[in-house]
């Protein structure tokens, strides 16, 4: 089989996996968005999406309340425009994948510092809690850096595509 066809199955499968979490996450944030005062879970089968409307992190950063509401329209126009960039094959599309997948670690690495380790608020969370916030950066980090470098490695795949002229021969 042709090398080329199948780096673009397999970049294929890479942006419809990471396509089908950013739909994900309009969902959960769509429903957050309509439930400006709660929290619940959505469910499709095998598939359940948790959402609060309650708590939003930017940049590590924790946003409660109204701020957390508000903060829901950027991430849910960020994770659109980047399932219809992957989808439709869109350079942008690929580096706003890729730019993110490499903010989310930063992200969770740094509010780790500021919350359960207290950094910012002078208080640590407490030892169970803290705990599992450690078993969720072990286990999500890797995997995020993991999205990251397929992303790079397939990365041509998304460039723009340059047509070449027709060459026409008109006999030796």
């Amino acid at each position: 089989m042709n090398t080329d066809v199948v780096r673009a199955y397999r970049a294929g499968v890479v942006a419809g996996l990471l396509s089908f979490i950013a739909f994900l996450g309009v969902v959960k944030d769509i429903n957050a968005l309509l439930d400006p005062s709660g929290r619940g879970e959505v469910a499709w089968g095998f598939v359940m999406v948790r959402y609060t409307s309650l708590q939003r992190v930017w940049f590590g950063y924790k946003f409660t309340g109204a701020a957390a509401w508000y903060a829901a329209f950027p991430h849910c126009l960020l994770y659109l425009a980047t399932m219809v960039g992957l989808i439709g094959r869109r350079s942008w599309g690929w580096l706003l994948a890729f730019i993110y997948s490499l903010y989310i670690p930063l992200s969770e690495w740094t509010y780790m510092l500021f919350y359960p380790l207290g950094y910012l608020t002078g208080e640590a969370y407490p030892d169970p809690i803290r705990y599992g916030e450690w078993i969720f950066l072990l286990i999500s980090f890797p995997l995020e850096l993991l999205a990251a470098w397929l992303l790079w490695h397939y990365r041509e795949v998304f460039a723009p595509q340059t047509r070449q002229p027709a060459r026409l021969s008109l006999g030796a």
